[in-house]
């Protein structure tokens, strides 16, 4: 028994220290599009259906098999020097902690009202976000939305490239429709790191769905390597 007891306990304090250097699975900036573009009526859509995202039950039970839970924070961007943190870090474990993140969330508004579209200024900010909070997540997301390419700021892809380099996955969320083509932009300028992708929205009416998707690819990214 006494040969049996010493591995399994070397075993267990193993585990106990990876889950202590290794505080969640991943840190995730969502980060919203209130440039001129969309309308108080596509945000809306656009923050409620973050919110209906994260409470499907798909979702949530892959929340809650993840060791150490998922940070996540929301920010909202426009143009150059409009960019904002709207809700703080919140640690999601369980239902209890979703529904909280859900509820600060839904009582966001919009800022920025009649803003430019500065995209490698949104991904700047969010990036400065993976401060000390963050910094034990084993993985760092920057999920940016969109339905138009950038107008304003920097350069997108210096911006992105630099970020991808430091093992930041940037993932999109695009609005298809508008001209010239968001999805291309997206696909070739912004998305970055470590298993990328763009997930599509044929519409505002349509960005429950493909939130919900984009979340469930993005928390398993070997899921989302291998995902069309």
């Amino acid at each position: 028994m006494k040969q049996i007891a010493l591995p399994l306990l070397i075993l267990w304090l193993t585990l106990c220290t990876t889950r202590a250097v290794a505080a969640c699975e991943v840190a995730l900036v969502v980060a919203l599009d209130v440039s001129r573009s969309v309308d108080a009526q596509e945000y809306q859509l656009m923050r409620d259906g973050i919110a209906s995202a994260f409470v499907d039950d798909e979702v949530l039970e892959l929340i809650e098999w993840m060791p150490g839970g998922v940070m996540v924070t929301v920010t909202q961007w426009g143009g150059a020097g409009q960019q904002r943190q709207v809700v703080d870090w919140l640690l999601l474990q369980d239902k209890s902690s979703v529904v909280r993140f859900v509820e600060k969330l839904i009582q966001v508004s919009r800022g920025f009202d009649k803003a430019a579209t500065s995209v490698s200024e949104a991904l700047i900010h969010a990036d400065t976000l993976f401060g000390q909070k963050a910094a034990l997540c084993r993985r760092r997301v920057i999920d940016v939305s969109g339905d138009g390419i950038s107008n304003d700021g920097p350069q997108v892809v210096p911006v992105s490239v630099a970020i991808g380099r430091k093992g930041v996955t940037i993932n999109g969320l695009v609005v298809s429709g508008a001209t010239p083509d968001p999805v291309n932009f997206y696909i070739k300028r912004v998305i970055r790191g470590p298993f990328p992708f763009v997930e599509v929205a044929n519409s505002y009416a349509d960005y429950p769905r493909a939130m919900k998707r984009k979340l469930l690819r993005e928390l398993v990214p070997r899921f989302a390597a291998l995902t069309p």
